[in-house]
């Protein structure tokens, strides 16, 4: 997995939301071992969101604090996302992507983006799904040379 030095890190409470998803979104696969994949994803996903644009990270930020409280909205009582059973979870999850409110719709498919691309960054999930990027680096590379030989 590449990192890069973030000194920068999301409020916590924003960290358990994005864990709390990422297990909805992305089970772990049986039989592989994902210890500290939570410590990675908080990493990963620090790194990415304080790359964007000041207003954007914070809109981001507040929006999935209010991914985590809005259960209550959606017949949770007053139990935060994080806390939900991961059925419960699922379910919340679907009414978002599934919500008629295009705003809340689109966030949510933004917010799914963001922990696919954090989830599989992991070295661990490549080796898993079979995926080597060596191979297509070098093609792109040689293609590369080819072009810029002309």
């Amino acid at each position: 997995m590449l990192k890069l030095n973030c000194k920068k890190r999301l409020p916590q409470d924003v960290q358990k939301t994005l864990v709390a998803l990422a297990f909805v979104l992305a089970p772990p696969p049986p039989g592989l071992d994902m210890s500290g994949i939570e410590e990675s994803l908080v990493a990963n996903s620090s790194r990415l969101i304080f790359e964007f644009p000041k207003l954007f990270r914070w809109g981001l930020i507040w929006g999935i604090r209010f991914f985590e409280w809005f259960p209550v909205l959606f017949g949770y009582g007053l139990l935060k996302f994080s806390s939900l059973s991961l059925q419960c979870r699922r379910e919340y999850a679907n009414q978002w992507a599934s919500n008629r409110i295009i705003l809340l719709r689109e966030f949510f498919i933004t917010l799914k983006a963001m922990v696919f691309v954090v989830y599989f960054s992991d070295k661990r999930i490549w080796n898993y799904i079979g995926y080597d990027p060596e191979p297509h680096l070098r093609e792109r590379i040689q293609l590369r040379e080819k072009i810029l030989q002309k």
